[in-house]
């Protein structure tokens, strides 16, 4: 943030200088300029890209790459039995969760779980900047668009429940790059989750976060910022 410090600084030197050159009469409009400029450069430093976990991500990726399809069946199989067996999925009824990619732990699995035992899972739709969870309803998955990501989602045309302006969510099962044990998740660097999550606990405090992941996604450390949301739980392949 010293980048900052300094570009504010000469500026209200600089201005500081201009209002005293021009009298009183400009010292409000410089005010009112260096606030909402300094607003500006310190919003932009809390969103530009931080290349630590740029690099996280790169190597996070090179390593499921490096995973075969065999072992990825094992894994996500190892993960979907230590989920249907969690207390926090036992007690919920209402479970987002994702559509998962080759790259990530297979939640098809999970998603007939939820809808075998009576409870409603909720998958997200990307439009407009933000994320929704929409619930999933018979027969949805053959009929969904594809995202430019490769990321399955309801259609325009898909008019489906919304989790949040109805019953709430019990439980979010959220993908991500990274994870530490002590709660910690990186993400793709879209804050799509980030946003979700924050904005569901502040309407629903007691509303659970897990996150799934294959064991090479786990690392002792990664690198947050203020932005950035906690999980309640991880599960993965250690074994």
């Amino acid at each position: 943030m010293s980048h900052v410090f300094d570009k504010n600084s000469l500026l209200w030197l600089t201005l500081l200088v201009y209002c005293y050159q021009y009298k009183s009469g400009y010292i409000s409009l410089c005010y009112t300029l260096v606030v909402k400029l300094s607003s500006y450069w310190t919003t932009m430093a809390k969103i530009a890209p931080n290349p630590a976990k740029a690099l996280l991500r790169s190597e996070i990726a090179a390593r499921i790459a490096a995973l075969t399809t065999e072992e990825k069946k094992r894994q996500s199989q190892i993960v979907f039995d230590k989920v249907i067996n969690h207390p926090f999925y036992k007690f919920a009824n209402r479970i987002a969760l994702y559509m998962s990619t080759d790259q990530e732990i297979d939640t098809a699995p999970i998603i007939r779980h939820i809808k075998a035992r009576g409870a409603a899972a909720f998958v997200p739709q990307y439009a407009g900047g933000r994320m929704r969870m929409l619930r999933l309803e018979a027969e949805d998955e053959k009929n969904m668009s594809i995202t430019k990501h490769g990321i399955a989602q309801h259609g325009k045309d898909q008019a489906r429940e919304d989790a949040l302006e109805t019953g709430g969510l019990d439980l979010v099962i959220a993908p991500g790059v990274a994870f530490s044990n002590n709660g910690d998740r990186c993400g793709h660097g879209g804050g799509y989750y980030d946003k979700f999550i924050e904005h569901l606990r502040s309407k629903s405090p007691e509303s659970k976060i897990v996150a799934i992941a294959f064991s090479c996604q786990v690392v002792d450390e990664v690198p947050t910022n203020e932005q950035d949301q906690k999980v309640d739980a991880l599960i993965y392949a250690n074994e």
